[in-house]
């Protein structure tokens, strides 16, 4: 077996280089303890760093900055650190603009505590499970923990959360690069809510008639079992009753579970997803309600038409879906035509053109290894794409095009796997299976055969390189 690297090097890119960067206004927020001099000195280190990026720290703001770091405190004690983080109703951005006189909600708000642990020590589902207790407390979708030193004012590491799980830990140059980290995370722009419905555009009949949402539905059941689906987490799970309430009247959240499938369906001439895990969607018991039919190109390069069967009203689809619109675009096409069984094959000569990519997952796993004669490993571009950053912004619909052009598996037909997966930094990964000779013929059947016996993965330890 050729096994993937686990984890790339750390990397040393200046950020400034890469195309995407551009000058951000930071602004930070909140009374610091004078006991908690190791988040002090650490501040001062990283504003330090952002001036000498180039970026504008402001004392005061009417909202209008890139981050906002807002300072919490943690209490000690002798409890695990999740269970000492105090929940405040409201919670502390929801006060901002009340308190600092801001005239709109910043667009980051990054949560800056200093803690006695040190997080890199922890198992991942503890530091993911404390992490997301502290966005839902403090209500800040990233949070970054200051390890206290054994002397006043050191700090030994500092661990940066997100919302999809990642917690990356800087233990050298901290300030400057978690500098990066953070300029990274607001240089992403949202896409996630840039879409229009059409109504209308899929005929009753034709969408009963499809198998597709029945085949997410089989393979989302069969992601489960093997342990690349876990089931929906709810608001509730991390505050309290009252608190998640809020949360769900006022910005309609009320849970989420984590990965996506999707596949391209010939016969709609469409691509189908599974719908958004904020609509209480369990992608392991999908019904036809809750997948997708969208158009597999973004309208002016980011822009998603979900494609409504006459007579309904779609859900919201998966966060991810922009990014694989734009890989669907990027990839090539090949045709296809229906065999004796009714099933879509490949055939040079078909009566549809449809993109090599047939079908995909993304499940937020570590694989530990992976043979890259079966199945083909496109590791992270760390030099364009230095840091992670969630789904559903414009760099990762970067980053889906970028995987298709480096991809051997899909620009070259003579090369004989017909799958390939790629590294999302910090919270899982991709797999995709293609259009070609000796494909399975049931979407998804072939992929999912290869977790457990040529990709070997654990949920538990999904790895967080530097």
């Amino acid at each position: 077996m050729s096994s993937s690297p686990v984890a790339p090097p750390t990397v040393s890119t200046d950020l400034t280089a890469c195309g995407w960067w551009r000058p951000c206004t930071v602004q930070v927020i909140g009374e610091l303890p004078a006991e908690h001099q190791a988040l002090r000195a650490f501040l001062d280190r990283l504003v330090a760093a952002f001036e000498l990026q180039g970026h504008s720290v402001f004392d005061r703001s009417h909202g209008d900055v890139d981050l906002m770091l807002m300072c919490g405190q943690i209490p000690e004690g002798p409890q695990p650190l999740r269970d000492r983080i105090p929940e405040s109703y409201p919670p502390l951005s929801a006060m901002l603009r009340q308190r600092h006189g801001l005239r709109r909600n910043p667009r980051h708000v990054v949560a800056v505590v200093e803690v006695p642990e040190r997080l890199s020590t922890l198992p991942h589902a503890e530091v993911v499970a404390t992490a997301r207790t502290a966005m839902g407390r403090l209500g800040a979708a990233k949070v970054l923990f200051v390890s206290r030193g054994d002397a006043p004012g050191r700090v030994p590491e500092v661990t940066l959360c997100t919302m999809e799980g990642g917690h990356p830990t800087e233990m050298d140059d901290i300030a400057d690069r978690m500098r990066d980290r953070l300029v990274t995370a607001a240089c992403a722009q949202q896409v996630a809510d840039d879409y229009d419905t059409v109504r209308d555009a899929i005929t009753a009949e034709a969408w009963q008639a499809a198998t597709t949402p029945e085949q997410l539905a089989g393979a989302g059941r069969r992601m489960g079992e093997l342990g690349l689906l876990s089931p929906p987490l709810k608001v509730s799970d991390f505050v309290s009753d009252q608190l998640a309430d809020m949360y769900e009247i006022y910005m309609g959240v009320r849970g989420f579970s984590e990965g996506m499938l999707f596949a391209f369906d010939p016969d709609l001439g469409c691509l189908v997803v599974s719908a958004s895990g904020s609509w209480d969607v369990d992608k392991r018991a999908l019904t036809r309600e809750q997948v997708v039919a969208v158009e597999p190109r973004l309208a002016g390069g980011r822009r998603l038409r979900v494609l409504a069967p006459s007579g309904t009203l779609p859900m919201q689809p998966s966060v991810e879906t922009w990014e694989i619109c734009a890989l669907m675009e990027a990839c090539p096409t090949v045709r296809v035509t229906k065999d004796m069984a009714g099933t879509w094959v490949p055939d040079p000569n078909g009566e549809r053109e449809v993109p090599l990519v047939r079908a995909g997952i993304h499940a937020h796993v570590g694989v530990t290894s992976s043979d890259d004669t079966v199945i083909e490993t496109v590791e992270a571009d760390r030099e364009q794409f230095p840091y992670g950053f969630g789904c559903g912004t414009d760099l990762t619909v970067e980053i889906a095009r970028n995987t298709v052009r480096r991809s051997h598996a899909i620009n070259h037909p003579a090369d004989p796997r017909v799958y390939v997966r790629w590294p999302l930094l910090y919270h899982g990964e991709m797999a995709v299976e293609l259009w070609k000779p000796g494909l399975p013929s049931q979407p998804f059947q072939g992929l999912l055969d290869q977790y457990g016996t040529a990709v070997q993965f654990t949920p538990d330890d999904v790895p967080q390189p530097r």
